[in-house]
């Protein structure tokens, strides 16, 4: 039962944890990280994506009734701030990339496809959580935004309003999350078709053949080529992909279960060296390319372990799940403060993080309040 003792270290302990010092009361906007001690990021640059993760997690976690009293509160107060100092309104609309919480000055002003995703995914769920028409609203202005700021003639969006190259897989990944968020809580038919559209890249771009494996970097038309990293594989991301594809599949009545079994029988060909439950980071030609395993990966192989548990029945999933479970409670969250892990081992289990990211936080909940990981519920009694 270690997918549950996960779970309730994320819930009586993580949480509180991070709805304390993971929340700058002054500047009312959450922190970009913690110092290995736990104490609070003390300079003011924080990423929109990051804070807009955290305001999903409290968002989600006040809907369903697993968060401090005072979370959904926070959650709106950190987007009032976010709002305020990164939206930027006109035809190049968009939030901004980064700002520094203590002045209120953005420090980075590019609007980027994954940015604005995260905060897709967070309004969906304060949506969800307050039923406030003002985050409807904000919904479809964002979804305007990205189609008018991002718009690109080869398909999907662009990476940013800067046009950067490669061309990446993960932010569309994370905009079919924010999608599928809407759909499944709030749906209208643009928002199924919205999701359609994003769920639609993985066959026509990300997977070259139809057994894979997922590329993650592309030219502008979406060329594979060595100049653009084309080479570079990320585990983590098909295991997540694994994930999605469930939710959309239950979504649109569909069934991706064979390439849901090829990305992950992949993701663990390619990402697991011998001895280890452990994903790499990075791959190339099925050799690692970075000498690290960060916490998200793993919990994102957990993830596809229930997902496919939940899709199939085949019990070994469960065990699996079970056992990555129990590796990332050893390895990850042993020797930290309370509410705190290791976000970065290397090959030999050490580890090698300066800073506990708040963007794992994102991460561990959406394991901890999936659906199909089941569980949840009996948790809140």
């Amino acid at each position: 039962m270690s997918v549950q003792q996960l779970k309730r270290v994320f819930l009586e302990d993580i949480l509180p944890t991070w709805s304390k010092s993971g929340f700058d009361e002054t500047c009312g906007q959450f922190v970009e990280y913690l110092e290995l001690d736990g104490a609070p990021q003390e300079a003011g640059e924080v990423r929109t994506r990051t804070v807009a993760r955290q305001i999903y997690v409290h968002a989600h976690a006040s809907h369903l009734g697993l968060a401090p009293s005072a979370s959904l509160a926070m959650a709106e107060r950190a987007f009032a701030n976010l709002h305020r100092v990164a939206w930027v309104r006109g035809k190049r609309g968009g939030y901004t990339r980064s700002f520094n919480r203590h002045t209120e000055l953005v420090t980075d002003p590019v609007r980027d496809l994954y940015d604005n995703a995260c905060v897709l995914l967070a309004l969906s769920w304060l949506l969800t959580a307050t039923g406030k028409d003002v985050y409807r609203h904000q919904i479809e202005q964002t979804i305007l935004a990205v189609d008018r700021t991002l718009t690109d003639p080869f398909g999907g969006w662009a990476e940013d309003s800067n046009g950067t190259l490669p061309r990446r897989q993960n932010p569309h990944m994370h905009y079919l999350e924010a999608t599928l968020a809407l759909c499944e809580n709030n749906r209208t038919p643009k928002h199924m078709r919205s999701e359609g559209k994003a769920f639609a890249l993985l066959r026509s771009h990300f997977l070259v053949a139809p057994n894979g494996p997922l590329h993650e970097f592309f030219g502008p038309k979406w060329e594979l080529a060595e100049r653009y990293g084309s080479d570079r594989l990320e585990p983590g991301h098909m295991c997540e992909w694994v994930w999605l594809a469930t939710r959309h599949d239950s979504l649109a009545r569909s069934d991706n279960t064979k390439i849901c079994l090829d990305l992950f029988s992949t993701a663990l060909a390619v990402g697991r060296t011998p001895g280890s439950l452990f994903l790499v980071d990075t791959v190339s030609v099925g050799k690692p390319i970075s000498p690290s395993r960060r916490l998200w990966p793993q919990v994102e192989m957990l993830k596809a372990f229930m997902a496919l548990h939940e899709r199939l029945g085949f019990p070994g999933y469960r065990t699996e799940a079970d056992d990555v479970a129990a590796a990332i409670l050893a390895a990850y969250m042993t020797g930290v403060p309370r509410g705190c892990w290791h976000d970065c081992l290397d090959l030999n289990e050490v580890p090698t993080a300066r800073t506990i990211p708040a963007s794992s936080l994102y991460h561990l909940w959406t394991a901890v309040a999936d659906p199909v990981a089941s569980g949840v519920g009996h948790l809140c009694g």
